[in-house]
C-alpha cells in the first residue's frame, strides 16, 4: 500500500499542479475540528450581493487585487448590474478560477426595488424555493436491528427509535430583498418524529420605522464576536481576509444546526450613520439536568434513544441585547451589551480545565469596537469585559498593498476566567479564553504570476485546558505557492504540553490533466508525519485520481473519485474534501489503513429543477457506504 501511494506522490509532483482553492480553504477549516456541514450552509446563504458590494466589501474578501476590484466596479457603473457568473469572466483582469471562487463567497441577486407592498406583487414576484433531502447507510448497526420487547424493557437505550434515514426539508420565500420568510424540518437517522427540528423565520427590510425585523430564529453577530457572535465564525483560518470579521448585525437564521441560534424578536432602527439594534429571544437546550441544576449541555443535536429523548428542551434559557453603530465612510464604532440566563443553576462539576469558568449570575457583559481606514490600512479592535469583570481584547491591522500583496497581524488577549456563552469561536479554543497569542499573514505576488501565501500564528495558553494539565504553547506555519490552478501546500505545527513534545508537518501536491472534451482528470498526493518526541513517530499517506464531467450548458455534471490511505492511527489523520450536493459539505478524516471511493452527480433536466446524487463507499477493516439525495425546486 505505502509503494502504491508513493508512486501517486511522484506522479503528483512530475505534473503540473493544480488545485481548486475552494477546496483547500474547506480542508484547512475542517482541519482545525470546529467548521462544519452547518457552518458552510450559513456561509453560503450570508454571502454579500455582488450587484450591492462596496469597495470595503470586496477588499475584506482577500480574494481580489486592487486592480481588479477597479475593473469590477468601473464595469458595474458602466453597463449595470451582473446578470450572470460568465459576465464576470470577461472583465478585465479576470481568470475563470478567480470567477468560481468569488461564487463562494458572493452571490448575483436583484438589486432591492422600491414600492409599496401588495398581496398582488408578492404573490406574483415572489421567488420561492424548495429543497428536499435525504441519506442512509450501510451497514446498519446494532443500533437499528430487532429486539424482543423483554430486552429493549431491560436495555432501552440500545437500540434506535426511528428508521436509518435522514429527513431536511426547506422552503425559502423573498421578495425584492425586503421580504422573506423560511421553514427548515429536519430529523437524523434513528430519531422517530417526522421533524424532530422545526425552525421558522420571517424578515422584513425598510419597513418604517425599521430597518430591518425579525421574528422567529434569527443570529445576532455584532464587533468582532469577543461578546456576541452565534454563527459561523472562521476564528481559526490562516488568511489575511479572516482576521477581521466583518459585522451582520440581526439575520434570519436559516441553517439546519440546533443550537448556535437566537428565537425571538430582533429589530434595527436609525437613521444616516447612526443605528440601534435590540433583539430578545426565549427558547429550550438540550441538557443534562439534576437536582442541583443543569450539569452540561448537549449539542450533538440527536434524539434517537429515550434518554437522549429526556435531554431534549430540559433547559430554557433566555438572553437580551442591544448594540448601538455609529459609521462613517472610513471608521466604525460600535457598543454591545448581553445579558442571558437560565430556569436552572449552572451545576457542572468543576475540574482542571473548567475551574475558572463564570458560573454565577449574572451571566452577560459589554463590549466596544472600532474600526477605521486609510487608503491601504485597515485597523480592527474590541475590548470585552463580563459581569464578573473578566477581560478579553484583541486588535489587529491589514495592510493592502500594490497588485494584491497583503499582510496582516492579529493579537489576542483572552483572560482565563473571560465567560461569554454567545461569542465566536475566535482562537484556537472553542470561547475566546485561556489564550495569548500573536497571528502573522501575508500574501506575495511573485514573478510570472505566481502567488504565495503565508501565515505563522504563536499561541500560549497560561492555564489548564481539556486534556491537558499544565500551561502550554505552540505555534503553527502555514506556507502555500500557487499559480492559476497550480499549487503547493507546506504546514508545520508544533505543540508544548505536560504529554511532551509534538511535530506535525504536512505536505499536499495537486496535478491535473486537460482531457478532450468536458473531461478532466485529477491527482493528489498528501503527506503527514507526527512525531512525539521520545516516541517513534508515524506517517500519514493519502493519494486520489478524479475524473471529472461537465457538459457545455451546464445541465449534467459528475465526478468519481477513488482514495488511497494509510495512517498509522487518529494522530496522523488526512482530510480530503470530496464533492457534495449543494449546500453539501463533505471532509472525511482519512485514518488507518483502507479504500475509499466517492460518485457525485448533479442534473438539472428542467430550468426550475435540480437533482443531486452521491453515492460514497470505504473499506476500512469493515465495508461502510452512505448515499445521499437532493432535490431543490425554484418557482
Amino acid at each position: 500500500m505505502r509503494n502504491v501511494l508513493l508512486l501517486l506522490l511522484c506522479s503528483t509532483i512530475a505534473c503540473c499542479l493544480q488545485a481548486q482553492d475552494r477546496d483547500v480553504i474547506l480542508e484547512n477549516l475542517a482541519r482545525e475540528h470546529d467548521f462544519t456541514g452547518q457552518d458552510l450552509e450559513d456561509m453560503l446563504d450570508a454571502r454579500i450581493n455582488l450587484n450591492q458590494a462596496t469597495k470595503d466589501d470586496l477588499e475584506a474578501t482577500g480574494l481580489l487585487t486592487p486592480y481588479q476590484i477597479a475593473s469590477l466596479l468601473d464595469y458595474r457603473q458602466r453597463y449595470g448590474n451582473f446578470i450572470s457568473w460568465p459576465e464576470v469572466f470577461l472583465i478585465p483582469g479576470f481568470t475563470e478560477q478567480d470567477t468560481r471562487l468569488l461564487a463562494l463567497f458572493l452571490t448575483l441577486e436583484p438589486a432591492p426595488t422600491q414600492g409599496k407592498l401588495s398581496l398582488r406583487s408578492l404573490w406574483r414576484e415572489g421567488r420561492r424555493s424548495l429543497l428536499v433531502q435525504t441519506r442512509t447507510f450501510f451497514p446498519r448497526g446494532e443500533e437499528y436491528s430487532p429486539i424482543t420487547a423483554a430486552d429493549y424493557q431491560v436495555r432501552p437505550n440500545s437500540r434506535y427509535l426511528g428508521v436509518p434515514w435522514y429527513r431536511y426539508l426547506r422552503y425559502d420565500y423573498r421578495f425584492r430583498n425586503r421580504v422573506r420568510w423560511g421553514i427548515t424540518l429536519e430529523s437524523d437517522p434513528g430519531e422517530r418524529q417526522v421533524a424532530d427540528f422545526l425552525s421558522f423565520h420571517a424578515e422584513f427590510r425598510d419597513l418604517k420605522p425599521f430597518r430591518s425585523l425579525v421574528i422567529g430564529d434569527f443570529r445576532a453577530r455584532f464587533g468582532q464576536g469577543l461578546l456576541l457572535w452565534n454563527g459561523t465564525q472562521f476564528g481559526k483560518a490562516s488568511s489575511t481576509a479572516s482576521l477581521c470579521n466583518k459585522e451582520m448585525g440581526i439575520t434570519p437564521y436559516r441553517s439546519r444546526d440546533e443550537n448556535l441560534f437566537f428565537r425571538g424578536l430582533g429589530a434595527t432602527i436609525g437613521k444616516k450613520n447612526i443605528y440601534c439594534s435590540v433583539f430578545l429571544s426565549f427558547r429550550s437546550l438540550d441538557a443534562r439536568i439534576t437536582d442541583e441544576g443543569f450539569t452540561s449541555l448537549v449539542e450533538t443535536g440527536y434524539h434517537r434513544t429515550p434518554l437522549e429523548k429526556d435531554k431534549k428542551n430540559a433547559l430554557g434559557s433566555w438572553a437580551a441585547g442591544i448594540n448601538l453603530s455609529w459609521s462613517a465612510e472610513r471608521w466604525k464604532a460600535g457598543v454591545t451589551a448581553l445579558g442571558y440566563g437560565y430556569d436552572h443553576q449552572d451545576a457542572g462539576r468543576i475540574t482542571y480545565y473548567n475551574a475558572c469558568k463564570n458560573r454565577s449570575v449574572p451571566f452577560g457583559g459589554l463590549s466596544a469596537d472600532m474600526s477605521f481606514r486609510l487608503p491601504s490600512w485597515r485597523f480592527f479592535s474590541e475590548v470585552a469585559m463580563d459581569f464578573s469583570h473578566s477581560p478579553a481584547a484583541l486588535a489587529g491591522m491589514i495592510y493592502y498593498g500594490q497588485n494584491g500583496n497583503q499582510a496582516g497581524i492579529l493579537l489576542r488577549y483572552f483572560t482565563p476566567s473571560y465567560t461569554a456563552a454567545y461569542s465566536g469561536r475566535l482562537g484556537r479554543n472553542t470561547s475566546p479564553s485561556n489564550e495569548y497569542s500573536l497571528q502573522i499573514t501575508g500574501t506575495l505576488v511573485l514573478p510570472h504570476k505566481w502567488k504565495m501565501d503565508m501565515s505563522a500564528w504563536a499561541y500560549l495558553f497560561p492555564r489548564p485546558r481539556y486534556l491537558c494539565h499544565d500551561p502550554s504553547y505552540g505555534w503553527d506555519v502555514r506556507l502555500q505557492v500557487h499559480k492559476d490552478n497550480h499549487m503547493l501546500m507546506f504546514a508545520q505545527q508544533r505543540s508544548i504540553s505536560d504529554k511532551g513534545i509534538l511535530d506535525k508537518p504536512l505536505l499536499s501536491l495537486r496535478a491535473g490533466v486537460r482531457l478532450p472534451g468536458a473531461w478532466l482528470l485529477k491527482f493528489r498526493a498528501d503527506g503527514v508525519y507526527c512525531m512525539l518526541h521520545d516516541y517513534e513517530g508515524e506517517w500519514g499517506l493519502a493519494a486520489y485520481a478524479q475524473l471529472e464531467y461537465e457538459n457545455v450548458k451546464d445541465t449534467f455534471r459528475g465526478s468519481f473519485r477513488i482514495s488511497l490511505f494509510r495512517t498509522e492511527s487518529w494522530e496522523s489523520r488526512i482530510y480530503v474534501y470530496e464533492p457534495d450536493v449543494l449546500y453539501g459539505y463533505s471532509v472525511p478524516a482519512l485514518f488507518g489503513k483502507g479504500i475509499r471511493a466517492c460518485l457525485n452527480i448533479g442534473y438539472s433536466p428542467l430550468n426550475a429543477v435540480d437533482l443531486w446524487l452521491k453515492i460514497s463507499a470505504m473499506y476500512r477493516e469493515s465495508f461502510f457506504c452512505e448515499s445521499k439525495l437532493q432535490v431543490r425546486f425554484r418557482f
